[in-house]
C-alpha cells in the first residue's frame, strides 16, 4: 500500500469529519454580542460544567461507531468469495461478524484500493479520539471536579490513552498486511476484528468516564 495515498485520503477525510464532531462547540459570535463581553469567575464555572454534558460522550460514541464501521468494511473486503449469483439486497452489517474464517483459497484477492480506502478513514478518526481525550481532560479539570476524585480520573485518561495506542497498532498492522505481496486475506480479518475489541474497550472506558462525570462533577 502506498503510505501516500493513505495520507491524502487522511486529509480529505480530517476536512469532512473534524468540523461536524468538535468535541465542544464554541459559542457562535452572534450569540456573544448579544450579552457582556466579560464573564465573571461564575459563569465560566457553568460553562465548563455545561461543557461536560451527555451530548460530548455522545460525539465520541458516534466517533467509534464510525471506526468499527470500517473494521466491519475491512472483513467483509477480506472475506469476499467467488459469486455464483449476485444478491441485490445486502444487509448492511452493524456488529462484526464471528464466523470461523476459512483457509486463504477460499477468499478472493483483496482488493487493495478499497482496504486503503478503509484504513485512511479511520486514522484520523483515531486523531479526532486524541482531541477528545485532551479536550475532555483539560474540561474537567477546569470543571473544578473535587481533588479526592481526580486520581480516579486519571486512571481513566490513562486507560484511554493505552486503549487509542493499542487501537493505533492495529491500524499499523492491517497497514502493513495490506502491503504485502502474498495474498493476507485471513490476517487481514482476523487484524479487523482486533480493531473491533479495541473499540468494544474504548466504548467501556468511554462509559465509565460518562458514569465518573455525571457523579462527581459539580452541579450548578
Amino acid at each position: 500500500m502506498n503510505r501516500l495515498s493513505v495520507i491524502a485520503l487522511i486529509t480529505i477525510v480530517s476536512i469532512s469529519y473534524g468540523q461536524p464532531m468538535a468535541f465542544c462547540a464554541e459559542p457562535s459570535s452572534a450569540k456573544g454580542s448579544q450579552g457582556s463581553s466579560t464573564k465573571s469567575a461564575a459563569d465560566e464555572s457553568t460553562d465548563a460544567t455545561a461543557e461536560l454534558g451527555l451530548e460530548n460522550i455522545q460525539d465520541v460514541a458516534y466517533t467509534l461507531q464510525r471506526i468499527r464501521q470500517q473494521a466491519i468494511n475491512i472483513y467483509v473486503e477480506a472475506t469476499r468469495k467467488k459469486v455464483h449469483h449476485y444478491e441485490l439486497n445486502i444487509p448492511s452489517l452493524s456488529s462484526m461478524p464471528q464466523d470461523a474464517l476459512e483457509s486463504q483459497s477460499a477468499y478472493l484477492p483483496l482488493r487493495k484500493a478499497w482496504l486503503v480506502f478503509f484504513i485512511g478513514t479511520m486514522e484520523p478518526l483515531v486523531q479526532i479520539l486524541n482531541e477528545h481525550l485532551k479536550s475532555l481532560n483539560e474540561r474537567t479539570e477546569k470543571a473544578h471536579v473535587p481533588s479526592q476524585y481526580m486520581p480516579e480520573w486519571q486512571v481513566i485518561v490513562r486507560e484511554w490513552a493505552t486503549a487509542i495506542g493499542k487501537l493505533n497498532k492495529q491500524l499499523d498492522v492491517c497497514a502493513t498486511l495490506v502491503d504485502d505481496t502474498a495474498p493476507r486475506n485471513v490476517e487481514v480479518a482476523q487484524a479487523a476484528r482486533e480493531i473491533d475489541k479495541q473499540v468494544s474497550v474504548l466504548e467501556s472506558i468511554l462509559d465509565k468516564a460518562s458514569k465518573f462525570l455525571q457523579d462527581k462533577a459539580p452541579r450548578n
